[in-house]
């Protein structure tokens, strides 16, 4: 065993900072730092960690606390090479090889950690804000960030890139059409890694028809088809005759249907309004009007005219 004396000696006398030559190693990967003495002596051979200053290991004996991870080897007479079996972020540092009283190799171990991204949860924003989209991605060397955006019902892929670069995205007078799936990209020399934020934006309802005014004989089965787009959806689409305040309800005659398979993905809800085969008298004749009803955001209506051939 070294004398405790000579341990401090030895360790004392090179407590500085390391700058020697790099090696870089994925965190939880092995790492080989390689001391060569060109006289292929039979000295001792000490490895050492500087910051905090720590004598790993005398020749090819490891030092107990670090037995479990480390060893000595000795491939080629005059080479030794100190072997971190899976390589920790606090391996990260300067490395000394001292053989015989000089300093035979100085290492400066880079531990490279993949990218990590700390998930944003969904955000909401109003028609004209301008939106910020964080993407807090840590690892090393620090990840460069790509911006993609797809739309919401896109089930694979990352999207179209945007351009964007950054752990920021700006995002300016946001309109309706901002409402998509944003994920960010983050890539260093250690892997790569995506996540994704979902953007809603508010703005009140908007009603349109399907199709032009319709003409029909009597007798014939009419269906007119109504397209309510708004965020929140949280009202509802009605039929009504023109200038009539009660909506038209599911009858013998008439069939009113919401469609709601496209609340979720495209902000959008389809009412639909029949006229039944064999129901079409001329007093059916005339304007209907679709409109929305009970939406926080506002009131919209549009008019379609049913006429006789």
């Amino acid at each position: 065993m070294i004398p405790g004396f000579l341990v401090y000696f030895l360790v004392g006398s090179l407590l500085i900072d390391v700058h020697g030559v790099p090696v870089e190693v994925v965190v939880d990967n092995p790492a080989n730092l390689v001391c060569k003495e060109e006289n292929e002596s039979n000295e001792q051979v000490l490895w050492y960690k500087t910051k905090p200053e720590k004598l790993l290991s005398t020749s090819l004996n490891v030092l107990g606390p670090y037995k479990n991870r480390m060893h000595v080897k000795s491939p080629y007479p005059g080479e030794w090479v100190l072997v971190i079996k899976r390589v920790e972020v606090t391996d990260a540092g300067g490395y000394i090889c001292k053989v015989s009283g000089s300093v035979m190799a100085e290492i400066d171990l880079v531990v490279q950690t993949p990218p990590t991204i700390h998930q944003t949860n969904d955000m909401t924003f109003n028609e004209g804000d301008t939106g910020i989209v964080w993407c807090n991605a840590t690892g090393f060397p620090t990840p460069n960030i790509r911006w993609y955006s797809k739309p919401p019902h896109q089930e694979d892929g990352i999207g179209h890139y945007t351009g964007a670069e950054g752990n920021k995205l700006v995002l300016h007078n946001i309109t309706r059409y901002y409402d998509n799936i944003y994920g960010c990209e983050a890539t260093n020399a250690a892997g790569n890694v995506f996540a994704e934020t979902r953007i809603h934006v508010n703005f009140g309802p908007e009603v349109d028809i399907l199709g032009e005014n319709v003409t029909a004989v009597i007798g014939e089965e009419v269906t007119l088809h109504c397209v309510i787009a708004a965020y929140p959806m949280d009202g509802v689409g009605e039929w009504a005759f023109q200038n009539r305040s009660e909506p038209i309800e599911y009858s013998w005659k008439y069939n009113v249907v919401p469609d709601p398979e496209l609340k979720t993905d495209f902000n959008t809800l389809i009412v639909s309004l029949t006229i039944r085969f064999g129901a079409l008298g001329n007093q059916d004749y005339g304007q209907y009007v679709c409109r929305t009803k009970n939406f926080s955001r506002g009131y919209s209506d549009k008019v379609v005219v049913i006429q006789s051939n």
